[in-house]
């Protein structure tokens, strides 16, 4: 349950939440900012506002006129996009120094996918013609935001090949993985545990696919020892067997 009352908090819900949750209204761990001076990114951060997006909230809906950035200083955000059945396709997940809204700001479009509160969230937003502003006069961060849409762009094109390379209970695996490796309390870890296990939605959403195909994948892994399920936790046993596995599936093994 979100502890903002409605997607979006009012000021005083805002200073409230970072107030109990000791974050501070500032830029510093931006990452598209960090090769900035202190006195820059200062000025920047004079000219944003502040936005608090409770959890499964909206916070840019695609097709929307606006043009605004948004910096993520808590939370993480989803962006996505739906089918014409209406199932979603997650694209990506951003978290605590990322942020999202560039692309409409640089062409003037609409916005090209939803992003959605995956938590409580606070958010910077900097004025379309402030961001074109910054990119005109600093090529640091004009080389930051290319490396920014480079990434996104790559990312897009691994997200095609998963897609359209693997099929719906790999890539079931494939999420799985990713999910683990990003909660893991260390890079070297050989075995890890989500706890708790992501829902069959949640998996569904990112793996493009059905909950009921979710639900057999996940019984089809736990029979080959891939997985072990307890209680509400699921633990993938051994992270090189599951690369394993999913290398073999993307070659049709």
């Amino acid at each position: 349950m979100s502890t903002v009352e409605g997607h979006q908090g009012s000021h005083q819900d805002l200073a409230n939440f970072c107030a109990k949750h000791h974050i501070e209204l500032a830029l510093n761990q931006v990452n598209l900012l960090r090769e900035l001076p202190d006195t820059t990114r200062k000025r920047i951060q004079s000219k944003c506002s502040w936005r608090l997006v409770g959890r499964d909230g909206t916070v840019l809906a695609q097709e929307d006129p606006t043009h605004d950035v948004l910096f993520i200083i808590h939370g993480t955000v989803r962006v996505a996009q739906f089918t014409q059945g209406g199932r979603e396709i997650a694209f990506a997940e951003i978290g605590v120094g990322g942020h999202v809204g560039e692309i409409a700001a640089i062409d003037g479009g609409r916005r090209s996918a939803y992003v959605v509160a995956e938590t409580d969230t606070v958010l910077a937003v900097l004025a379309q013609e402030d961001f074109l502003d910054l990119l005109r006069q600093n090529t640091d961060f004009a080389f930051s935001v290319m490396r920014s849409l480079s990434a996104t762009i790559r990312g897009a094109n691994k997200r095609v090949r998963d897609l359209t390379g693997l099929k719906a209970p790999d890539r079931v695996a494939l999420e799985l993985l990713k999910m683990a490796t990003m909660t893991a309390s260390s890079p070297n870890a050989t075995s890890i545990t989500l706890r708790p296990s992501p829902t069959a939605s949640e998996i569904a959403n990112k793996a493009s696919t059905t909950r009921e195909t979710v639900a057999r994948a996940l019984s089809q892994l736990i029979r080959q020892g891939l997985l072990v399920r307890d209680g509400h936790d699921l633990q993938i046993v051994s992270i090189a067997a599951m690369e394993e596995h999913i290398a073999r599936m993307s070659q049709g093994i």
